[in-house]
């Protein structure tokens, strides 16, 4: 019975894909993002891009989710936070995620950029990769420094301050920034309203058309520059020239021995003949 039903629902999900591929091609589509063709060694340091990926992903889905019960003003903004964490349903293991996923991206990330520059996987042709790629360290970056002070907490709102005066010793647009992220004078309701929607609207809107780029290039330039794979053919290129050499050699030894000269004469006399001379 069990084998019959496992059998049934195996043709049913095998008729589905085909149908799928039938009528959208998705499932090569699907395939040919999802299988990336890596160097032997050093093989799971190239999966920290799609971590990468995972995490933001997770950051999009758990950061919709608390916006159901997240306001975003100075009297709500605690008390919503608050009210997540110990009333909604789920609402702490959904706040634990976004949290803990958000300090997770950033490390994977500088990993996956560390790789990369390690690796010499920026080099041509995919220097427009590797640009995209930092434009998305920024914006993430961007993305964990605004959502800080959306808590409205001592410890968001004085990082927040911190963080803005650093970036008031920019060359030249340092106060432009300033006023644009303070809305005011000082941290206060403005600054809070701006944090939001750069954190919730703008940032994501930025950060989806550049993950697709990052992939397209990707796709286009495949995933190469390990030093490990360079290491690795150089070893195999000087094993068949050892090889080469020695079967030359041996050649030549086994002509010698028999007296067999690349002319066809029969002894090796005439051969060294020539050679001497």
């Amino acid at each position: 019975m069990i084998g019959r039903l496992r059998s049934q629902g195996m043709e049913l999900g095998k008729s589905f894909l085909d149908w799928t591929e039938d009528r959208t091609g998705a499932v090569t589509l699907m395939e040919h993002f999802l299988y990336e063709p890596v160097p032997k060694r050093g093989a799971w340091l190239y999966t920290l891009g799609s971590a990468t990926l995972f995490l933001i992903t997770l950051q999009f889905l758990t950061g919709i989710l608390l916006l159901f019960y997240y306001v975003p003003t100075v009297d709500h903004a605690w008390n919503s936070v608050y009210y997540i964490m110990n009333g909604a349903y789920f609402g702490v293991l959904i706040r634990g995620i976004h949290y803990w996923s958000a300090n997770f991206l950033l490390a994977v990330i500088g990993l996956h950029m560390a790789r990369t520059f390690f690796s010499g996987s920026y080099k041509a042709p995919r220097e427009m990769n590797w640009i995209v790629g930092v434009v998305l360290l920024l914006l993430v970056v961007g993305l964990a420094f605004t959502g800080y002070l959306l808590r409205w907490d001592q410890d968001g709102f004085w990082a927040s301050v911190v963080g803005i005066k650093i970036g008031s010793w920019s060359p030249l647009i340092g106060p432009y920034i300033v006023q644009f992220l303070l809305g005011g004078d000082v941290v206060g309701p403005a600054t809070l309203t701006r944090f939001f929607a750069i954190h919730v609207w703008l940032l994501p809107a930025a950060i989806a058309p550049f993950i697709g780029i990052h992939l397209f290039l990707l796709r286009k330039h495949g995933e190469f520059g390990n030093e490990f794979e360079y290491t690795d053919r150089i070893s195999k290129m000087h094993e068949r020239q050892r090889e080469q050499n020695y079967s030359e050699f041996e050649l030549e030894e086994n002509e010698e021995s028999y007296g067999v000269d690349s002319g066809g004469d029969n002894s090796g006399t005439a051969r060294r003949e020539r050679e001497r001379e």
